[in-house]
């Protein structure tokens, strides 16, 4: 049996992401916590980012549970003449690239009635309830909220599979075959 892509890409990460010259620790639950609370839209993958979001998105993603540093005043001075000259759009396609690294949950199949609607990402639970049911596995406090934010969630949904919750993931060649109609589609608005 293969190993499902997004099982492997949520745990194993590159640990040299970059951004505006601030080395980001790996997308935890805290750090979506947070970029979540200030709504982000680096987090959200919406449009006219600027380049305050990004800088606050890398201060978020850059520090240690359970604080935080929102650069303000003065350093948020220094810290904007010293990365004014870095452009916004090859910054933001790093951070980008970072939140997918790390931002892997599975993939199930979304269940309507009686039949099958079809695929979908995992709906992500709240942060707060993947931490608390992974504290109540003994994976502890300081683990559940700093671990990478795909494993978290992939240990979430194979724990309440273990706990007898119908969990049906989509499996590797199903993800493959999806892929490979959502390129052809691509392709044939393109031509």
């Amino acid at each position: 049996m293969a190993l499902d892509k997004l099982f492997s890409e949520s745990i194993v990460n590159r640990d040299d992401h970059v951004v505006l010259g601030v080395k980001l620790r790996p997308l935890s639950l805290w750090h979506a916590t947070l970029l979540e609370l200030i709504d982000s839209p680096l987090w959200h993958g919406k449009s006219g980012v600027t380049m305050t979001d990004l800088r606050l998105a890398v201060a978020i993603c850059s520090g240690r549970w359970p604080s935080y540093r929102i650069p303000q005043g003065w350093r948020l001075f220094c810290w904007s003449v010293a990365t004014r000259k870095c452009r916004l759009a090859v910054e933001a396609a790093r951070f980008s690239a970072y939140i997918r690294d790390f931002h892997a949950p599975p993939m199930l199949w979304e269940k309507e009635g009686q039949g099958t609607k079809g695929p979908q990402v995992c709906p992500l639970p709240q942060p707060l309830d993947v931490v608390a049911w992974l504290v109540r596995h003994g994976f502890g406090e300081d683990r559940s909220w700093t671990m990478p934010i795909g494993l978290a969630h992939w240990y979430y949904v194979a724990i309440a599979k273990h706990r007898g919750a119908e969990v049906d993931l989509v499996s590797p060649g199903e993800q493959m075959a999806i892929e490979q109609v959502k390129a052809r589609r691509a392709m044939q608005r393109a031509g």
